[in-house]
């Protein structure tokens, strides 16, 4: 036996457990608004952070000790009376927990795991009767928006600039066309048209409660004159209308029919128009172990997107690790001549553009 292996596996739980419940309490935080009240208002004793959110004092002061025992919070002097203490956020942690108008924010990270822990035992049926799992419901958590500041922030800055025809064509006369299919809460689209203030955008997505957050979000914006929102599925997206630019932002590996809906979006293109997909950024053939990027959409696969494509009776199954090679064939059987993986840097994604 190796004893050294078993023991380090025994650890690797332990630390898996202890991340877990990290990610509880930052749930915690970021539903009773917590990291904003410390960042608006300054440090805070457990009754002032109480006071602040309407929260019971004792359940702040554990939740205070537990985040600065964690080296999460700060505290200013650990041998003071309880109720003395003082608590604050650091500087550097302000990005992760508290703007998520920051590329770095990561607070969605635990509403995600909250959220799809409520689904495992449904999971653990699915596992048995190869159907899909029942849809989870927002509320009462709501979606988690994981995508909404990289597309705020990289789209018109270095994604579609790094493609200089679309780019070209996007800042253009006359103004150009694009379709967001899956568009999700809209921020992708809602990027799009705030780069490129000529263009029009037409998104949809199937989730009823993802439109109407989507039509929310692009009035906020001041956009709704330019972005529009349908609820419909990818595969019959294709209409009479016609588009200089179809994108699937991190999307096509959920489609239980992929080739379908790519083939709609090659319909939907105007000559010399684009099809332009992101996805996970995974390796081009399996490995194993493998690094940590794929364990990640691995572990996604197995709980959340693979379940969203099955009960299908003619699903692709292709869960979140489509590698180019998968996405290759689906183009191909979707009439597209050739894809380009294109050399845009970014950590979660790969992009590739499928020429028609």
């Amino acid at each position: 036996m190796d004893r050294d292996g078993t023991r380090a596996l025994a650890d690797r739980l332990f630390e898996s457990e202890l991340r877990t419940l990290e990610l509880y309490t930052i749930y915690v935080g970021e539903r009773l608004g917590l990291y904003r009240a410390l960042v608006e208002h300054g440090p805070a004793s457990s009754a002032e952070l109480a006071e602040r959110t309407g929260s019971n004092e004792r359940y702040i002061r554990e939740w205070l000790e537990q985040h600065a025992a964690s080296g999460l919070l700060a505290v200013d002097d650990p041998r003071r009376e309880p109720l003395a203490r003082r608590y604050s956020l650091p500087a550097e942690h302000v990005p992760v927990l508290a703007d998520p108008d920051d590329i770095r924010y990561a607070g969605y990270r635990s509403i995600d795991m909250v959220r799809h822990g409520r689904s495992l035992p449904a999971l653990v049926e699915a596992f048995q009767t190869g159907d899909a799992p029942p849809p989870l419901s927002w509320e009462p958590e709501g979606r988690a928006e994981f995508n909404r500041a990289l597309f705020l922030n990289l789209m018109g800055s270095d994604w579609l600039p790094a493609i200089p025809d679309v780019d070209r064509r996007l800042s253009a006369e006359p103004p150009a066309r694009v379709a967001d299919v899956a568009c999700g809460t809209g921020w992708s689209s809602i990027a799009m048209a705030r780069a490129y203030p000529r263009i029009t955008v037409d998104a949809c997505d199937l989730d009823e409660d993802s439109i109407a957050a989507a039509r929310r979000h692009a009035q906020e914006a001041g956009l709704a004159d330019r972005v529009t929102f349908a609820v419909s599925d990818a595969s019959d997206a294709a209409t009479a209308d016609r588009y200089d630019l179809v994108t699937i932002f991190e999307a096509l590996h959920d489609m239980s029919r992929p080739v379908d809906a790519l083939r709609a979006t090659r319909q939907m293109l105007r000559d010399g128009g684009s099809v332009l997909v992101a996805d996970e950024r995974v390796a081009d053939e399996f490995k194993a172990p493998a690094p940590l990027l794929e364990r990640h959409a691995y572990g996604w696969s197995v709980i959340s997107c693979l379940p969203s494509a099955m009960g299908d009776p003619l699903t692709a199954a292709t869960g979140a690790v489509m590698r180019p090679s998968t996405l290759r064939r689906y183009a191909t059987a979707a009439g597209f001549v050739d894809m380009d993986v294109l050399a845009i840097e970014t950590g979660p994604f790969r992009f590739y553009r499928l020429i028609p």
